[in-house]
């Protein structure tokens, strides 16, 4: 007769079969994890910097003399690199932040042995991030369209210009710096309709009539352009922004086809038949 087994000795035995294919399964996984290879940290000293991160992943955080550092809040970085120049005795960083971070492209500088960062791009992108436009022949300028900043790569300087007349002058869409005077000190702004000129301690001197109508007609092949090459882009499986890499053609053009000529009174931008005229006292909020 087959052997009749109490429900009481079922619940004995359970507990050890259960430890017994949980020991199985750890030691699989265990085996498992020894086979694969350990992911390894990376970290690079530039200067009194220090980039850390994962082989394996795009992230890097950056470290002042042992510290983390967490310039405007974010601590994680897609970009890190040296620029080249060095200011308080240390390389000046160009570094861009994780999408989570909310910060975008900027540059990071050591003054009074404290590290600074300033916002060039506030572009929050990891698959397509703002690296700045290099002006049409200038080796050592890019220009960061999205957030109408220029950069310096010699010196690690920022550029910034006014685009406004007076303080309370109301524009529809702020002002596009799209190109940098030969000797740093003056920034062409495009508007809606037309060119400013400014200096960076002055505001704006000038202005060029390059109208509206002017402007669509010039820059449709620009759109055009900047479309196929996104949705070629997108087509492949990467990602581009369309409206920034229209922003970046415009200023490109502007570079092809105006000129800057230094005369008596500064700085002026002349092309396509056109030329720039100083803006009267009046508007700029001077007292005569």
């Amino acid at each position: 007769m087959p052997v009749v087994r109490s429900p009481a000795s079922y619940r004995a035995k359970a507990p050890a079969s259960i430890a017994l294919a949980l020991a199985l399964l750890m030691a699989g996984a265990a085996q498992a994890q020894g086979a694969a290879p350990a992911t390894g940290k990376v970290s690079e000293a530039v200067g009194d910097f220090r980039i850390e991160g994962y082989e394996d992943s795009r992230l890097r955080q950056i470290k002042y003399r042992g510290n983390t550092y967490r310039p405007l809040n974010a601590y994680e970085f897609i970009h890190v690199r040296a620029l080249g120049p060095t200011m308080g005795g240390q390389p000046v960083l160009l570094a861009v932040s994780n999408d989570f971070m909310g910060v975008g492209t900027i540059l990071i500088a050591v003054q009074n042995d404290t590290p600074l960062a300033r916002v060039l791009s506030p572009t929050i992108d990891t698959r397509d991030p703002d690296l700045g436009l290099p002006q049409p022949g200038r080796k050592d300028l890019l220009l960061f369209t999205a957030g109408s900043r220029a950069l310096v790569t010699s010196t690690g300087k920022v550029l910034w210009f006014e685009h406004l007349l007076l303080p309370k002058e109301y524009q529809p869409s702020g002002g596009m710096l799209v190109s940098v005077s030969p000797d740093n000190g003056s920034g062409a702004l495009l508007l809606d309709n037309e060119i400013r000129l400014s200096r960076a301690d002055e505001g704006v001197y000038a202005r060029v009539p390059f109208t509206r109508a002017m402007q669509g007609k010039a820059f449709k092949p620009l759109w055009d352009e900047s479309y196929a090459t996104a949705r070629k882009t997108h087509d492949e499986g990467r990602r581009i922004d369309q409206r920034r890499l229209y922003d970046k053609l415009k200023a490109e053009w502007i570079n092809r086809n105006f000129r800057w000529h230094e005369t008596a009174q500064g700085w002026q931008l002349r092309g396509q038949g056109l030329d720039s005229s100083p803006v009267p006292a009046q508007e700029r909020g001077e007292v005569r």
